[in-house]
């Protein structure tokens, strides 16, 4: 795949886009290219990425769906679908930012993530009013869906990894007062 910088370069991506295959590499190019955006071209690309993103929206809304279905009560498995879903939201906020489109369309696909975004997390918070302890609730309302466009590092393997050094440690003790701090054990 090269940079895209003709129409048909943006098409071939946005549709390696909305296989979801292969993201980092696909947005990465995404990046760096163009594109002249004459009168013909900005209407059916904007219809593309439209197209693109609307495509994944409903593939991450039924990916959490699932997630939520197979959590069984797990309250562990419910943080981390919201997050996955939060994290497929952040791939496509950098989507909708590329600076090879005009500030209009930039805005216009922002609030089509932003609004699925709050309507999510609503029916998130709504479908938590069930539950009598309000457990569920805080842990909706402590990683809410809408914060994707807060997360820097979408792809895991962006980061330069640290070279480890090979030292070994011998007796080594820990002088110090105990942490004052409670311990607690969820059940």
């Amino acid at each position: 795949m090269n940079t895209p910088v003709t129409y048909a370069d943006w098409v071939k991506c946005l549709d390696q886009l909305k296989t979801g295959m292969r993201d980092e590499e696909v947005v990465s190019y995404m990046e760096q290219g163009s594109l002249e955006w004459t009168k013909g071209v900005a209407e059916r690309i904007t219809q593309h990425l439209y197209d693109a993103i609307e495509h994944r929206i409903r593939k991450s809304a039924d990916q959490l769906q699932n997630e939520l279905n197979n959590c069984s009560g797990d309250e562990t498995a419910l943080v981390k679908a919201i997050l996955s879903a939060r994290k497929r939201l952040a791939v496509l906020n950098r989507v909708a930012n590329l600076q090879a489109f005009p500030e209009q369309v930039r805005e216009a696909m922002y609030n089509i993530l932003h609004e699925y975004a709050k309507n999510t997390q609503k029916s998130l918070e709504d479908s938590a009013l069930t539950d009598r302890t309000g457990r569920l609730r805080s842990l909706i309302r402590n990683n809410p869906i809408t914060q994707f466009d807060q997360i820097e590092n979408v792809f895991g393997s962006s980061f330069s990894k640290p070279e480890i050094v090979n030292t070994k440690v011998e007796n080594t003790q820990i002088i110090g007062q105990k942490s004052s701090r409670r311990k607690v054990i969820l059940p």
